[in-house]
């Protein structure tokens, strides 16, 4: 079986990621030197339902200026850009591909928001970071190519301090049959790892988490924002046929989309 780790990473590991975004907005009209959050929400939302899913969950959290937000899996940083720019919070982020983290790190620069972000590579199962020392640990469609949930969810109760949050959106095994790939976040089952929703809530609870909220979504995640950018722009020419596959799944019933808030106890 491939190693899943090298896996995620070939499947992310995009070269020249920045320069790729910086031409995409200027082909679109946008005037890249002044660039800023706002612009870069139009590209960088690369996951499910894009920007219009970041601001639902982030207004779903109540968040509050200086709130201190470990972003697990942060991508090319669009969320850690979202929440910095529009909240105030200060922002640790952590993502297992290098080619990302550079990205991601050049964006911050570029847009100005780099004093208010801090970027590095590492795993969401071994987290570099001290105990108790987050409020918020967001987790964006990361989940599903993490096989130990179980030491991911006790990772993100460790870095949070008592009363902190797990705000996780994920897509679990829905009870028609595998998914179809390729998808969005695997183009094979090798690195795609899908329990059943209830199983996804256990593995949270059993760590220690409590008042675990989860919402299922039922959006096709096709209302993205006005002026936004295919995700295509980025992730690769095959990514229409991936969100395809990912939208049949969940009409079939074969992923059920979440968005799950769970606390750590005061």
């Amino acid at each position: 079986m491939p190693d899943a780790r090298a896996s995620i990473q070939k499947h992310y590991g995009f070269d020249g990621l920045a320069d790729r975004i910086m031409a995409a907005l200027l082909a679109a009209g946008h005037d890249t030197a002044n660039l800023t959050v706002e612009m870069l929400n139009l590209v960088d939302q690369m996951h499910f339902g894009g920007l219009n899913s970041t601001k639902r969950q982030a207004e779903a959290l109540g968040l509050v200026k200086g709130m201190r937000v470990l972003d697990a899996g942060c991508g090319i940083g669009g969320s850690s850009r979202y929440l910095a720019h529009t909240y105030g919070c200060r922002i640790k982020a952590i993502d297992l591909t290098s080619q990302l983290v550079e990205a991601a790190a050049r964006l911050n620069e570029l847009c100005g928001m780099d004093s208010m972000i801090t970027v590095r590579q590492g795993s969401v199962t071994a987290l570099p970071y001290d105990d108790r020392s987050f409020d918020l640990v967001w987790c964006q469609n990361v989940s599903m190519n993490v096989e130990d949930k179980r030491r991911m969810f006790a990772e993100a109760y460790r870095v949070l301090v008592p009363g902190g949050r797990y705000a996780i959106s994920h897509a679990a095994r829905g009870p028609a049959g595998a998914p179809y790939y390729p998808l969005p976040w695997a183009r094979e089952p090798s690195y795609s790892f899908l329990e059943t929703r209830e199983e996804f809530l256990e593995l949270l609870a059993s760590v220690g988490f409590t008042k675990i909220d989860c919402r299922n979504q039922t959006s096709d995640g096709s209302e993205r924002s006005p002026g936004e950018l295919a995700p295509g722009t980025i992730m690769g020419g095959d990514m229409p046929e991936r969100q395809a596959n990912a939208a049949r799944s969940g009409k079939e019933r074969r992923l059920v989309r979440m968005f799950v808030i769970a606390q750590r106890p005061s």
